[in-house]
């Protein structure tokens, strides 16, 4: 029996590798994240497995992408902190993918109409989002991190002007949702056209 070996198979092939090489440097954090990732890759497929919803191709790449960039190198390495556009990009992300997640389980529906189909699909992603900003807040207020990037006083850097009006994080979580309407907004408009 012939595997087919496609971007899925490279993508767990790799973070598979990265887990082992920090496990053999002792970064052990690093290596759970890896780790984390490789196990959330599989998502798509238990969800197409367990309740038969089989989402796009194009979405399951963009998934895959917003969970290595969040979390092996935005919280592991920290490239959160390195780059002022890097949250915004994945937020920007999550608009356009989670889209993908919405229509396949909209889809669902037999005789749904095109028009419900993919707003259900945008709402679906900015719900996902709102949710995820929530988890931010919760972690922030629970572990004392800083996700939405409103302490001044952290190791992070919260990319805020010392001259902003608005404190730091309600500017993150106001470009987080501004990031996700607009991917989700453009991806519908794409997916209106085809």
């Amino acid at each position: 029996m012939k595997i087919p070996f496609s971007y899925e198979t490279f993508f767990a092939c790799i973070l598979a590798v990265l887990a082992v090489y920090h496990c053999c440097r002792r970064e052990y954090k690093i290596a759970g994240s890896a780790a984390s990732v490789l196990v959330l890759s599989f998502l798509p497929d238990g969800l197409n497995i367990i309740f038969h919803i089989n989402v796009d191709a194009f979405s399951r790449f963009i998934y895959l992408v917003i969970l290595f960039m969040a979390l092996y190198l935005g919280s592991s390495l920290r490239f959160y902190d390195k780059y002022k556009w890097w949250d915004r990009s994945i937020h920007f992300l999550t608009g356009v993918g989670f889209v993908g997640f919405g229509t396949a389980i909209a889809g669902l529906s037999p005789g749904i109409t095109r028009f419900v189909l993919l707003f259900f699909g945008f709402t679906f992603s900015v719900t996902l989002h709102v949710i995820w900003e929530l988890l931010e807040y919760l972690s922030d207020c629970i572990l004392h991190s800083n996700a939405q990037r409103w302490q001044m006083i952290h190791d992070s850097n919260n990319h805020q002007s010392e001259q902003a009006v608005q404190p730091a994080g309600l500017v993150d979580t106001m470009n987080d949702l501004i990031c996700c309407l607009v991917g989700a907004a453009l991806m519908i408009a794409f997916c209106w056209l085809i």
